[in-house]
């Protein structure tokens, strides 16, 4: 059975009229013929609004309760879309994201896909029935609901093009496509028709919020493209290329690397450690307890010389701050202090180890511009500064005419690297 996937963020769903406009819009691809899976966010501020909830109830909330109220907003939105869509004489049926299949290990907020079990949409899509699937959720081993992490309704709707064999995962939101920065912040930031998975992934985590990282990796690792397009359905929009990067020319791939966009990210903590331990042991434990929580950390130095005590310092996402410095205290006995002062800028692309001159000339143009980069971390497709919080605007600005980016012609495709 073919299969087309869709996802629908919660700002495309936010009030009455963005609802009637996604109806009419799946309405119009149902009418084509082909079986359709549409995967929704919860609408607008919902989550947060679930969340502030919980802990003016308690400051520790049970995990497993926590998941199973932050479930319910993707909920209302699937239903509320199955409303719509039944006002236009399209059949449809709203499930939830453990009723669709999705199955997923791991602790509670943070659970990983393991498999679909695709009997129950199969027998839907059959029927002639658009299946709106709650995403951000799934049922885990032990028959609990299980959140995905923000960003999770991106993976939930990845995961079933993987399950069902389609070559293409659609995500519609409130943006036209990926564009080369923030267009709050470069308001003439040109969009990218096309870019590898690797590189989005690299933007993706280091400040880019149109896609979850997780989605982008799994729609790698499987063949799928993704297609991220306004929700109005209007224009190309950007296509994030998973499958065919290995059967490229290695000259083009070389004539094509160097910097694709600037990203930043001025909601991270910078997190220092001091301990009475050795370096080496000490720092792999701080990463091992970091790893067992699944907190992902960024631009981790050390200043202690071998044999003397830790200090050690990492970037970590200001939502995750309080769990990474739990979790380091838990498997190490050392203090923890925490500095909010700072941001994370980075330029992505391909090549970047390759050619160091372009962070010098990234370094060179921040310095000229009178912002100090407190700390440089270097990888194949990105660059990352820690610079003051209240100059990662100007930043970004800096690095994106440093760059040249104006200059590139944005509807050639960037090839994959």
């Amino acid at each position: 059975m073919d299969i087309r996937i869709q996802k629908y963020g919660g700002s495309s769903l936010a009030d009455a009229a963005k609802v009637a406009s996604v109806a009419r819009r799946i309405s119009r691809t149902h009418r084509e013929g082909t079986p359709l899976v549409v995967v929704v966010s919860a609408r607008g501020d919902t989550t947060d609004d679930l969340v502030r909830a919980a802990v003016e109830t308690s400051d520790t909330p049970d995990p497993r309760e926590l998941d199973k109220l932050l479930a319910t907003g993707e909920l209302a939105s699937a239903a509320i879309l199955a409303i719509a869509l039944g006002e236009l004489g399209i059949p449809a049926i709203s499930l939830s994201g453990p009723d669709a299949g999705l199955r997923a290990v791991g602790k509670p907020g943070a659970g990983v896909i393991a498999s679909v079990e695709k009997d129950r949409l199969h027998e839907r899509l059959a029927s002639g029935q658009v299946v709106i699937v709650a995403g951000f959720q799934a049922l885990d081993p032990a028959g609990a609901v299980v959140t995905l992490g923000r960003g999770g309704s991106d993976t939930s709707a990845v995961a079933l093009a993987v399950a069902f064999g389609a070559p293409v995962c659609e995500i519609y939101t409130d943006v036209e496509g990926v564009r080369r920065a923030d267009p709050r912040v470069v308001p003439q930031a040109g969009l990218l028709r096309s870019l590898p998975a690797p590189v989005m992934t690299e933007m993706a985590f280091s400040g880019a919020r149109v896609l979850h990282p997780r989605s982008v990796e799994l729609a790698a690792a499987h063949g799928v493209d993704i297609v991220v397009r306004d929700a109005s359905g209007q224009g190309q929009g950007s296509t994030i290329i998973g499958k065919g990067a290995t059967m490229l020319d290695a000259e083009v791939l070389e004539g094509r690397a160097g910097v694709i966009a600037v990203t930043h990210d001025d909601r991270v903590s910078v997190v220092a450690i001091d301990a009475d331990c050795d370096r080496a042991r000490g720092s792999a434990r701080v990463l091992d307890a970091l790893s067992r929580v699944q907190i992902p950390v960024d631009s981790v130095v050390w200043s202690s010389p071998p044999g003397t005590p830790l200090r050690m310092e990492f970037c970590v996402s200001d939502v995750l701050r309080d769990a990474a410095v739990n979790a380091v205290r838990d498997g190490l006995d050392c203090s923890v202090a925490v500095r909010r002062e700072l941001g994370r800028v980075s330029v992505v692309g391909t090549g970047l180890l390759s050619r160091p001159g372009l962070t010098a000339l990234g370094l060179s143009a921040l310095a000229t511009a009178d912002i100090a980069a407190e700390c440089v971390s270097c990888a194949q497709a990105r660059t990352t500064f820690l610079v003051p919080r209240d100059r990662v605007h100007e930043a970004v600005t800096v690095l994106y005419g440093c760059f040249g980016l104006d200059d590139t012609d944005t509807t050639t495709p960037v090839i994959p690297a």
